[in-house]
């Protein structure tokens, strides 16, 4: 029953979103809105999804990674989840958002396999809580900049959609999974830099 009550409401959030833009952009802002409580993370989910799958979507990365680091600042200090109304006021054109829509659609479908509530002090203690906005606004950051690197925003924003997912269904299994990806993330980025100054030094640079 719990897990077809979550991935029911996680696929009709997503089509509820774009049920509403009438084909036309929607800010920020208006996408909290329809969403109340639940729009913190699902929009975690929806911005991180682009750099997810090869879709071109130019233009995305520094806008979206710098909304996803200030949300997982502000869960990290603790304080209510909260943007400045600049980036409130960012729109996303339907064309986008129609296309995360349908990306979306067919990630809840693979999500309805393991996603329900359990070990639910993940998302309830304190400690955890400053934890997954501190993963959030690292991950959000490696977003935030465009690296010419192959899967340097595909790993961390399988972990913002995880932890996303992860959150709203108060599901700590896939919690923990999303810090392993995490790791995974910074841990490939800290690879290549001692690899690369380990080349350098080798041809004398």
């Amino acid at each position: 029953m719990f897990l077809d009550l979550a991935i029911a409401r996680l696929s009709q959030d997503f089509q509820h979103i774009l049920d509403l833009s009438a084909g036309k952009p929607l800010k920020l802002s208006e996408i909290i809105h329809i969403l109340h409580g639940r729009g913190i993370n699902i929009l975690l989910i929806l911005l991180g999804l682009p750099f997810c799958i090869p879709i071109p979507l130019p233009g995305v990365s520094t806008p979206f990674g710098l909304i996803i680091l200030f949300i997982g600042l502000r869960l990290a200090l603790r304080k209510k989840p909260w943007l400045p109304q600049h980036l409130l006021n960012y729109e996303i054109p339907y064309l986008t958002l129609a296309r995360l829509i349908k990306v979306g659609l067919a990630a809840s479908s693979r999500l309805e396999k393991i996603l329900y509530p359990r070990f639910l002090f993940f998302n309830r203690w304190k400690a955890f809580n400053i934890l997954n906005g501190f993963l959030i606004m690292l991950n959000g950051f490696l977003l935030f900049l465009p690296l010419p690197i192959p899967f340097s925003n595909t790993i961390p924003a399988w972990s913002i959609v995880l932890l996303g997912a992860g959150l709203m269904e108060e599901d700590g299994i896939v919690i923990v999974v999303s810090y392993f990806v995490s790791a995974a993330a910074w841990g490939y980025l800290i690879m290549l830099y001692y690899a690369g100054k380990t080349g350098m030094t080798f041809f004398g640079y």
